[in-house]
């Protein structure tokens, strides 16, 4: 019974150290997904170069300020990853809910298993 306990906070320590305790999301449209903090490929065609993005962002009724830095950390050129999870960080259960309802309306599918 000692042991399961110290499992479990073992298990719980490390699932937030690996960063499932941020408010990172799997974004899923067409074939294509990926963590929306990560920088790659097919983040900057379904969101940037489609101009998704702006849409995404504009029906989220976020204010305009955290629009444009959303915008800016995802399709600025140079930016990193850690400028898209320093906002998520400071985003409110709230916000981040709105964001994310924002990207199904515009048929993106959130937290889609890969493999789904």
């Amino acid at each position: 019974m000692r042991w399961s306990g110290s499992g479990i906070v073992i298990t719980v320590l490390a699932l937030i150290a690996g960063g499932c305790g941020s408010n990172n999301f799997l974004v899923y449209k067409d074939g294509s997904n990926f963590f929306i903090t990560r920088n790659c490929e097919a983040r900057q065609r379904l969101l940037c170069d489609s101009g998704d993005i702006g849409r995404i962002v504009a029906g989220s009724a976020l204010p305009q300020s955290l629009q444009d830095r959303i915008k800016e950390a995802i399709c600025a050129p140079g930016v990193t990853k850690t400028n898209m999870r320093e906002i998520l960080a400071e985003m409110t259960e709230e916000q981040l809910s709105s964001l994310k309802q924002s990207f199904r309306d515009n048929s993106y599918e959130i937290n889609k298993p890969i493999d789904a």
